[in-house]
């Protein structure tokens, strides 16, 4: 199932991650899937480890990014989607 903006994520127990030169590197040590992110990626992963709803991270994203908000909200959404396929993130109530 598709999380939506008003899920929140977690970053999946097993997932160790690392920013290296603005870029953010992913791990999940369970699945051995690695992940890299660039720097607006790094960005979003750093705010969805803080809890935030997907709407509340695009519109901080959007304050701080010259970019349309439904771009924004498109593209984080795909993203997040990609990253609880990997198994690198989880929807909160599935994190527990």
């Amino acid at each position: 199932m598709a999380v939506t903006p008003i899920d929140r994520v977690r970053v999946h127990p097993s997932v160790l991650s690392r920013e290296l030169g603005g870029e953010m590197v992913l791990l999940n040590l369970e699945s051995g899937v690695y992940y890299g992110l660039d720097a607006v990626g790094a960005r979003a992963w750093t705010l969805l480890g803080e809890a935030k709803t997907l709407a509340d991270v695009c519109s901080i994203l959007v304050d701080e990014y010259d970019v349309a908000s439904d771009v924004l909200t498109s593209d984080l959404l795909a993203l997040v989607n990609e990253l609880c396929d990997k198994q690198l993130l989880v929807r909160s109530e599935e994190a527990s």
